[in-house]
């Protein structure tokens, strides 16, 4: 679309009142819509750069305020002059006497007494930054879903001008703030065979093209209804199944074969842990030895 087109179509959106200013507006309204769709970038090169500068600044600090450290070493060993010996040395040791040599106008003390103040205020800027940055390092990238909706969107609508247009120049370098919960494989599964039946219309600008809602509750429930069905599916089965075999041999290979299935049911279709794994498949095959035990 040329500049002149998208001209044209914002000023035909101006004239519905259903479309939002076009430009950071429209945009800042889409990204509001939905809480996966909070999607900006970490700048994560910028950001190490920051953190590189700063703690340049304070090694360069730390090497002017040692500098300093050993003129008074100097000054200490070699002066001849005792009282200058001893005020400097008081001065090392005495936070209140060095603050007074340095109001008094005794030009090492000061310059140390800046150096530190320097020190102090950089030091905190680092330090900020650096717990900043680990938390926003912390932040997931978003799901594919909402990002791929995402780019969608703003490629086709091309809000942004100027720099502004960048903003998916770098696709490794955006994080998603919308708390995001990584579905069950079940879950997964449902929502491709089924989303199109669970999704609901939401009321959107035309110009933002059809946009749905997945309501998390109706897949909850039925994730639940089919976990429920599978689990006691394969303990009703296998009870069935060693109700009606009587070799000893066929029962144990028949123990053996439900208890994989129920560790593949659990392992495929959930986030279970390994050690969750092992001890719900622990507790089943208990229970299919203990009714072989009983029956016998």
């Amino acid at each position: 679309m040329s500049g002149r087109a998208e001209i044209q179509a914002d000023i035909e959106a101006a004239r519905d009142e259903t479309e939002y200013l076009q430009g950071f507006t429209d945009f800042s309204q889409y990204v509001a819509s939905d809480l996966s769709l909070s999607i900006y970038r970490k700048f994560s090169i910028l950001g190490a750069r920051n953190l590189l500068y700063l703690q340049t600044e304070l090694q360069l600090l730390e090497l002017e305020l040692n500098a300093i450290d050993r003129e008074d070493k100097t000054t200490i060993a070699e002066s001849n002059d005792d009282d200058e010996k001893i005020e400097t040395e008081t001065a090392a040791r005495s936070w209140e006497v060095m603050c007074g040599q340095a109001e008094e106008g005794d030009e090492t003390q000061t310059r140390k007494l800046q150096k530190i103040y320097e020190i102090r205020k950089v030091m905190e800027q680092y330090e900020n930054a650096l717990l900043r940055r680990n938390q926003v390092l912390q932040l997931e990238a978003p799901a594919d879903t909402p990002f791929k909706a995402f780019k969608t969107w703003f490629r086709t609508k091309r809000p942004l001008w100027g720099s502004g247009f960048r903003t998916l120049h770098d696709e490794d370098d955006m994080v998603s703030l919308g708390t995001q919960v990584e579905p069950d494989r079940m879950s997964s599964l449902i929502h491709r065979c089924l989303g199109y039946r669970l999704r609901v219309p939401r009321k959107t600008p035309k110009s933002w093209g059809p946009m749905y809602y997945y309501p998390v509750q109706r897949v909850t429930l039925i994730v639940v209804i089919l976990s429920m069905l599978c689990s006691a599916s394969l303990l009703v089965g296998a009870i069935m199944t060693l109700y009606f075999v009587k070799p000893i041999g066929v029962r144990l290979g028949i123990v053996g074969i439900f208890t994989l299935l129920f560790a593949a049911s659990i392992a495929l279709l959930t986030h279970a842990r390994r050690v969750e794994v092992y001890g719900a498949t622990a507790a089943y095959a208990a229970v299919l030895v203990v009714f072989i035990s009983v029956n016998n």
